[in-house]
């Protein structure tokens, strides 16, 4: 399977948080909100764009099946979880199925989740890139 997440920068980034969409096999599945790129510093930046292992694996903060990335420079724990606005997240990645942005904020995050939980390997790659700079 092949897994990207784009993130369309400048455009979708700002101080409020970052915004992507993930594309599974050339077709967008989710929408995705990270937090705004603060040099990768942890807890409070997104991730840097480059490819990385991804495990679904038991999140003892969430208390169910999450996807953890590996590999990524200077960071642990940066999970693939439920969310809808930034203050939802420590570095980590939410998915959902659409944007709101009079709130920046994406919505039916459960829903894109468990969609994600049933469509995804237990383990696959994703890419991240950063479209635009």
């Amino acid at each position: 399977m092949n897994s990207i997440l784009q993130r369309l920068t400048p455009q979708a980034q700002s101080d409020n948080g970052t915004f992507g969409v993930w594309i599974n096999d050339n077709k967008p599945l989710f929408v995705t909100l990270e937090l705004p790129w603060k040099d990768n510093q942890k807890d409070i930046s997104c991730i840097p764009a480059g490819t990385y292992k991804v495990v679904k694996q038991f999140s003892n903060h969430f208390q169910r099946e999450v996807y953890l990335l590996y590999n990524v420079p200077g960071r642990d724990s940066v999970e693939i979880h439920i969310g809808n606005t930034v203050k939802d997240i420590l570095g980590c990645i939410i998915v959902g199925m659409e944007y709101s942005m009079t709130d920046y904020a994406i919505v039916s995050s459960k829903i894109a989740f468990d969609k994600l939980m049933s469509i995804m390997p237990s383990e696959f790659e994703l890419t991240i890139k950063d479209i635009g700079k």
